[in-house]
């Protein structure tokens, strides 16, 4: 999973404005032997001539996901597809796109050029989107694929359904929590089947017992950097021992509490104790969003969080690791409830662009079965339906990892994230894009006590409610 980085907020820098707030600027190829051999979906099959004119170029941005088989695959199938309809296409990735800049940044400036692109396949706010006014309606082509698939998954529906209309087309759902060496911890005694992984506490003995730097092997695969599995970590103890961004208002934030100081007292226990320093990997800390999958995928790792990229890597290129991988549902904490959400990729139409009609042409072609099923089987274990109807095919059930994910998909009521324990708000994405997790227990890691780091985090999130005209306190 990618994040996008940015310049966090200083609580001595006073008020946050809404145009400051997304002013800041943010800080594999290779081909694909599946694909060369006719796995990419027929062009000629695709049951419809072109239907759409396009002005100029069509113009689409692709999300770069650590599996260079499946970005191959989108990319050949983009092109293979514009080329049928006899369309210019300028396909580009997020990447090359934002540059240097935060997304929703440079959507709004290209926007405000009118300029802007015509599709964007990604993970993006579905509230901020709104805010700012930067996609158009996609409701004409969920609805088609709502009456041909049934209906989306619990995320989509919870996130890109606003007032009646659809921000995003869900393209394919993503598998992503928990991975564990089953092989390695059997070794020491610890297993799935005795409880070994059903606890935080329980998690972080496993861990222990299973490391030996001298092969080297780590238990505790795991980053409280500046990142998106960063965030993810920081914010699932959180949740695991009672805390919460918000109060069920979604006005109040809520994050300076005794659950969450317990949490990140406990978490930054990990890192500091020096009875836990042999299951940590050198520099650990200054991991990024690829580090744990190439350390997992090398053999050195007993335990990550991650999306199913990392499994989908080592089972398309025949790595052991993969057979001897699990994906466990979140650990328990003292709060007693596993709180876990699915992670989606969509099709954004941009307001504006100029191409509208030949972008939901791709979209529906993208989303053909026959489509859907290639990415099943170029991403296994990673890339799941995005809607209900498909969730029984044999290619899904019959593969280990991406059955066990069903329930989290599929889960009613579905969990907000971090906008939890209050309602889905732009002001709650805005906290996630700052990173404000991840610079909170960096300081505790650096010195901080952890008190004053939760208090100062919960004033900075404050600011950033007030800015979207929430009253924060």
């Amino acid at each position: 999973m990618r994040k996008q980085d940015s310049e966090g907020f200083s609580v001595k820098t006073g008020n946050v404005t809404r145009r400051g707030f997304f002013g800041r600027a943010a800080t594999t190829a290779g081909v694909v032997s599946a694909i060369a051999s006719g796995l990419a979906p027929s062009v000629a099959q695709a049951g419809r001539p072109a239907q759409a004119r396009i002005t100029g170029k069509l113009q689409v941005v692709q999300m770069v996901d650590w599996h260079p088989d499946h970005n191959a695959f989108l990319k050949k199938t983009i092109t293979d597809y514009a080329a049928a309809q006899r369309w210019d296409l300028d396909l580009s990735d997020i990447s090359g796109f934002i540059g240097s800049t935060d997304i929703y940044q440079k959507l709004q400036a290209q926007k405000a050029a009118n300029q802007p692109v015509d599709m964007i396949m990604r993970d993006l706010s579905a509230r901020i989107l709104k805010f700012f006014d930067l996609t158009r309606d996609a409701s004409p082509v969920v609805n088609k694929m709502i009456q041909k698939y049934g209906q989306p998954n619990s995320t989509p529906l919870a996130t890109h359904q606003i007032d009646g209309k659809w921000i995003g087309v869900p393209f394919y759902d993503r598998t992503g929590g928990y991975f564990v060496r089953e092989d390695k911890f059997a070794e020491v005694g610890y297993t799935y089947e005795d409880g070994a992984f059903e606890t935080w506490d329980s998690i972080l003995e496993a861990c222990r017992a299973v490391s030996n730097p001298a092969e080297p092997f780590y238990g505790w695969g795991m980053t409280v950097n500046r990142s998106g599995d960063g965030e993810s970590l920081v914010r699932n103890a959180m949740w695991a021992w009672g805390g919460a961004l918000a109060d069920p208002t979604g006005q109040i934030i809520t994050l300076f509490s005794p659950e969450t100081i317990d949490a990140m007292t406990w978490l930054a226990d990990v890192y500091l104790n020096p009875a836990n320093a042999d299951m940590l990997p050198p520099g650990v800390n200054a991991w990024n969003d690829l580090s744990n999958n190439e350390a997992y995928n090398a053999g050195i790792l007993g335990f990550t969080s991650n999306a199913g990229t990392l499994y989908a890597t080592a089972k398309s290129n025949g790595n052991p690791v993969a057979d001897a991988t699990r994906l466990i549902q979140q650990p328990l904490g003292p709060f007693g409830l596993r709180l876990q959400s699915s992670g989606p990729h969509y099709h954004y139409f941009m307001n504006g662009s100029r191409n509208f009609d030949a972008a939901a042409q791709l979209s529906e072609y993208l989303l053909s079965e026959e489509a859907q099923q290639q990415l099943w089987r170029i991403s296994p274990g990673y890339v799941v339906p995005a809607y209900r109807n498909l969730w029984e095919s044999p290619i899904i059930q019959e593969e280990k990892i991406s059955a066990s994910f069903m329930p989290v998909a599929l889960n009613d009521p579905p969990f907000q994230g971090l906008a939890y324990r209050g309602p889905l708000t732009e002001a709650a994405d805005a906290v996630g894009q700052e990173n404000v997790m991840t610079d909170m227990m960096g300081e505790i890691i650096a010195g901080k006590r952890v008190d004053l780091a939760v208090r100062d985090a919960h004033l900075r999130c404050v600011q950033i409610y007030q800015a979207f005209g929430f009253r924060g306190r």
